[in-house]
């Protein structure tokens, strides 16, 4: 008896566990919904995690549950993103396991061709290529040209974080079909505490418990980059969480015995303290409030290590970026950060201008 209860549990048992933490996101749920729905491969399930939602995405949410019996929803008061993956964790069933954000689409095949490749190479992690869209904007990002790369240890894997171009495969946690087994035999779950680049905390710790990835080269996964997201909206305490994610690589790489890559990593960090920079200068700040930021920024000494890499920077601002944080100058980082503003106001509007002129030109 209780062995056919096994076989049966094992025959309802879908293959993927898709988890979507959902908050306010009416706006673009359908098109994410509709991709899924649009797959190939048709066995998996989809946990919806209603996050406390406060426009019309529980109803949605509902609709969608009523209509195909492989979505089921959670809905729960508003405490993060964490924590709705968290729930989404727990609730699924499936062999593999995928993360999709509200906001993003599949391509068809998504879903099936990460599955044939974890299944043909039997790997720990299957990743694939990428495309970040706009209303009126695409740029897709590939992790080698190759049909499918194959790392057959953690440590050519680790290399990913040493690339600038590559960098992104290693830290997000969508596009990615994970092993359940492994996420449940460690207990795995997000820190609620971390509230920016959850998900590469996430993966460092599952990085531990693997020995293999596959890189399928086609784009298969859409990330969605709106100017109104958590990744480009400007936030006090962002910069600790980047730098807790960049201690926790180096101390990974260390691990694995890539002490020698560890420069590589600091600097793509000053990358990251130039976008911070500039994330700064745009937003809606006093100039005393972002003097105060500038240098609560190079109060961190992972900053001044990074500004010592400039000279692997090919960017004159990164160069003049780091030259300030080497001066351990908040006031010339505000100056420097002030004149780029106008400079790139300035092409802005020369860029507008260029393209009347062309667009005249097409007309006439």
């Amino acid at each position: 008896m209780e062995q056919t209860e096994k076989q049966e549990q094992s025959k309802k048992m879908p293959t993927v566990s898709i988890v979507i933490p959902v908050y306010n996101a009416e706006r673009f749920l359908w098109a994410c919904i509709d991709s899924i729905q649009a797959q190939t491969f048709k066995d998996w399930e989809v946990i919806l995690v209603d996050d406390g939602s406060t426009d019309n995405s529980p109803a949605i949410c509902d609709r969608i549950v009523r209509n195909d019996k492989r979505f089921s929803v959670i809905h729960k008061e508003n405490g993060g993103v964490s924590n709705a993956r968290n729930d989404g964790i727990e609730a699924a069933t499936g062999k593999y396991l995928m993360f999709v954000d509200a906001d993003d689409n599949l391509y068809p095949t998504c879903i099936e061709k990460l599955i044939e490749t974890k299944e043909l190479y039997h790997t720990d992690l299957v990743l694939c290529g990428y495309e970040r869209f706009r209303a009126d904007w695409k740029q897709q990002y590939l992790f080698a040209q190759y049909s499918v790369v194959l790392m057959k240890s953690l440590p050519e894997y680790l290399m990913t974080f040493t690339e600038a171009r590559v960098n992104l495969f290693g830290v997000s946690i969508w596009g990615k079909l994970y092993r359940m087994d492994i996420i449940r035999d460690n207990e795995l779950r997000f820190d609620p505490e971390i509230t920016y680049e959850e998900d590469c905390d996430f993966n460092l710790r599952y990085y531990e418990h693997i020995s293999s990835v596959a890189a399928v080269s086609d784009v298969l996964y859409r990330y969605r980059q709106s100017d109104t997201s958590l990744s480009k909206a400007y936030r006090k305490d962002t910069f600790r969480f980047l730098v807790h994610g960049f201690n926790n690589r180096c101390a990974l790489l260390e691990k694995n015995g890539l002490h020698e890559h560890l420069p590589k990593l600091e600097s793509i960090l000053m990358l990251v303290v130039k976008a911070t920079c500039i994330k700064i200068v745009s937003a809606n700040l006093t100039a005393k409030e972002r003097l105060a930021e500038y240098r609560t920024l190079m109060s961190f000494p992972e900053t001044l290590q990074a500004a010592r890499c400039e000279i692997r920077q090919k960017s004159g601002m990164t160069r003049k970026i780091a030259f300030a944080i080497r001066r351990k100058s908040p006031r010339l980082l505000c100056l420097t950060m002030d004149l780029w503003k106008i400079a790139d106001r300035l092409m802005d509007r020369i860029n507008a201008i260029r393209y009347r002129i062309m667009y005249g030109k097409k007309q006439a």
